[in-house]
């Protein structure tokens, strides 16, 4: 009893030593260069993380004990075990590249052709990674900009509703910011049933929301009637509000969650749509993360590529063909695709648009888009029974465009022909240029049943704490991805 009581005393005092988190920075031991996207993780368990693109890491350590072993792996590196107790705070960890005897194994009795790497990786797909029903606690990071250039015109050509005159209105647009920005950090549960899903937030940090909250004050300040009078008229049944452009025209309407955003708005907290949120981190799940998102094209649609097998390489001891691929006339994408030898599972992804190639370009009736670029980077963990996405790096540049006349009027219901009682003109011509910079990190992963999922209750906003400047104790030492050199010196813009 004393042995194991003072045991316990030890315990308690290493766990202190620890403190809240750990954190350090993961390095190569001969160069000395920060390893990006390392892996960290926790023997025997879900908790882990994954390094910045400096090498920095942040893990919290309040259920990790000091008898737990951290495990630190990088692509072609040895995985290195380190009990908890021996970790000290912000000390470096080194790892050294991996050395191979290829002799001593009996796999590759046959060589195999990136064909045939590509075929067995689609075949055993299903089983290698599960689509389950599940919830998955996570960390959401989003950086997004969006340049509005003086180029850009907005033209009232007419206007003849009260307190609505050209001047006022060329007067709001040119209020408009030089630059759009959004930044969004927050930690998550996301529930997942088939094609079904829900989020419920638990924490929630803006730095930018999108350089429009003062004008979005004012707008409202000196238009709110007007906006006021478009939503009681959709519950008029002699007066409407349509919008006009060319042969294209269509009643008013908002978004259902709209109306709660604005209704809770406040100085403290930024409002975002939970829809919105939770469409946008299935994007990425689906995407950036699964063989069912238009990405995986170098897999699903092989004959639109050729491939080389790289020699043999070694991720969190288990070995790997490293199968790097180049697109044909009618594919997209380079990279390098880390593929289990043994299981022929997928361990990690990297790709991006090839020099020269776009999508989704098209010119039409006044309406343009073009994806310039996509980059991504997925990084999967090994549970009990397959391989789950534990890292989703996404990055896309795309450009859209507007270059049409717009009405807007008032009109009054009757039965042949509607009245009009007031209109807007206006001309648009109006061209965009969007960065989105997103990360994924899966926290903890449970299977959820169907009467688990029908109970969850999605709230109609996520409120997201205004924040200066970020650093990791805005998040009481929980694990998060630790923020880059640029994200820690990023400040809001006053």
């Amino acid at each position: 009893m004393k042995r194991y009581c003072l045991w316990l005393i030890l315990c308690v005092f290493a766990v202190r030593a620890l403190g809240n988190v750990i954190s350090g920075q993961v390095l190569d031991a001969e160069t000395h260069m920060p390893l990006p996207f390392a892996s960290i993780a926790v023997m025997g368990s879900q908790l882990g993380t994954i390094s910045n693109a400096d090498g920095h890491f942040v893990l919290s350590s309040e259920s990790i004990l000091p008898t737990d072993t951290l495990l630190f792996s990088y692509m072609g590196y040895e995985t290195m075990k380190l009990a908890a107790r021996n970790f000290r705070k912000s000390t470096p960890v080194y790892l050294r590249q991996a050395e191979i005897n290829l002799n001593a194994i009996t796999v590759y009795s046959r060589q195999l052709t990136g064909l045939d790497i590509i075929a067995r990786v689609r075949e055993h797909y299903p089983v290698n990674h599960p689509d389950r029903s599940e919830v998955r606690r996570m960390f959401y990071h989003k950086f997004e900009r969006t340049p509005f250039p003086e180029s850009n015109q907005i033209r009232v050509r007419h206007s003849d509703f009260v307190g609505m005159d050209k001047e006022s209105l060329e007067g709001f647009i040119e209020m408009l910011p030089d630059e759009f920005t959004e930044y969004q950090d927050a930690i998550v549960s996301f529930y997942q049933h088939g094609d079904e899903h829900k989020l419920v937030p638990e924490e929630a940090i803006s730095l930018e929301e999108g350089a429009m909250q003062d004008l979005t004050a004012t707008i409202e300040k000196k238009l709110g009637a007007f906006f006021e009078d478009i939503e009681k008229s959709k519950s008029n049944e002699e007066v409407c509000y349509k919008f006009r452009s060319g042969i294209f025209a269509m009643k008013a309407d908002t978004h259902p969650d709209s109306a709660a955003v604005e209704a809770e708005a406040d100085s403290l907290h930024y409002r975002v749509s939970t829809r919105q949120l939770s469409k946008e981190v299935s994007f990425l799940l689906k995407d950036y993360g699964s063989l069912k998102g238009d990405n995986w094209e170098f897999i699903t649609k092989p004959n639109r590529y050729d491939y080389h097998v790289n020699e043999i390489t070694v991720f969190n001891e288990e070995l790997v063909y490293a199968l790097s691929f180049a697109p044909r006339e009618r594919g997209l994408f380079e990279g390098t695709l880390y593929v289990s030898t043994e299981s022929f599972a997928i361990l990690q992804l990297d790709f991006a648009y090839a020099p020269g190639k776009r999508n989704e370009n098209f010119h039409l009736l006044g309406f343009g888009h073009s994806m310039n670029s996509k980059k991504g980077r997925v990084i999967f963990e090994k549970g009990s029974d397959g391989y789950f996405v534990k890292y989703i790096h996404a990055q896309q540049h795309e450009t859209a465009s507007l270059e049409r006349d717009f009405t807007i009027m008032k009109k009054q219901k009757r039965f042949l022909i509607d009245k009009e009682l007031n209109e807007i003109k206006l001309s648009a011509s109006l061209t965009f240029e969007t960065h989105s910079d997103w990360e994924l990190l899966i926290l903890d992963r449970k299977p959820l049943k169907a009467n688990d999922f029908n109970l969850v209750k999605q709230p109609p906003v996520v409120l997201f704490r205004k924040e200066y400047s970020n650093a990791p104790d805005l998040w009481d030492n929980r694990t998060v991805i630790a923020p880059s050199t640029e994200l820690t010196e990023y400040t809001r813009t006053e």
